[in-house]
């Protein structure tokens, strides 16, 4: 568990939904290198490769925190939800760079950057953009902005 109190910077997770252990592994080196916290088996990842996924990550990023999202339902909203818990939350999905960039001012201290700004949306493999340059811009900003703590 992230010790809320005593954070300081945001936290920034990079999505791997791609469909192939070894491209999540090559991009989650990018990610890493630039600069990106936290790794995430996506969806597509574990559907397709098992949990199998996580253990390769693990042992290839053994110091990094690996989140797996395996989920059933998605879409949730983001509304009165820092105050109300006491746990973490995150700020996932159909954030733009801008926006993502914006969320530890709105009270998430983690953010994650998820598949529009990693992987190829039409076929589940890495973007043909610089990702690493792209990340490690978009990390930079994130722990740039303030995280402002619900009150």
């Amino acid at each position: 568990m992230i010790d809320l109190d005593h954070l300081q910077f945001p936290v920034v997770q990079v999505s791997l939904d791609l469909t192939s252990t070894k491209e999540a592994l090559d991009t989650a080196a990018v990610a890493v290198e630039a600069g990106v916290d936290w790794l995430e088996a996506g969806t597509p990842l574990l559907l397709a490769e098992g949990t199998h996924a996580v253990r390769a990550l693990r042992e290839r990023f053994p110091r990094r925190p690996i989140v797996a999202d395996l989920k059933t339902m998605d879409g949730g909203y983001l509304e009165d939800v820092v105050k109300a818990v006491s746990i973490p939350v995150q700020a996932v999905g159909g954030l733009s760079i801008k926006e993502a960039i914006s969320c530890p001012a709105h009270g998430a201290p983690l953010v994650v950057l998820g598949a529009p700004l990693v992987i190829d949306a039409h076929a589940f493999k890495t973007s043909g953009n610089d990702l690493l340059t792209v990340l490690r811009e978009i990390a930079t900003e994130i722990r740039k902005t303030p995280y402002i703590r619900p009150q």
